[in-house]
């Protein structure tokens, strides 16, 4: 599969066109959904809702994954940047884990003989 460069357009530089240079049309140059990172951001809000760690976790898990196969280039003007859903996946895991930090531990009274 041959990859082509893009081709950078030779009309007047003051025409009102909005794009200089365009992208050929090949699969390599669309757009790429990216899966983990609308997944991560669901599953760190339903976390925190319904204060399940495990789902947290997971979603942390595949902010990571998204992080990690991040495709710039390639990605919609709608979609949301890989350290946000990292972020926000961080906050589901702190989001569960402060409240149990901060319980007092209960003191066990000694029989009085």
């Amino acid at each position: 599969m041959a990859i082509s460069a893009p081709i950078y357009d030779k009309t007047d530089a003051k025409s009102e066109k909005v794009y200089p240079i365009h992208l050929p049309s090949s699969p390599e140059w669309s757009e790429y959904k990216d899966w983990y990172n609308q997944t991560a951001m669901t599953a760190a809000g339903a976390g925190m809702f319904v204060k399940q760690p495990l789902i947290t976790w997971g979603a942390f898990a595949l902010a990571v994954f998204g992080f990690v196969n991040q495709q710039p280039l390639r990605q919609g003007k709608e979609s949301t940047s890989p350290l946000l859903v990292l972020g926000m996946a961080f906050a589901g895991i702190m989001a569960n884990i402060f409240p149990k930090m901060m319980l007092a531990p209960e003191h066990v009274r000694a029989p009085v003989a």
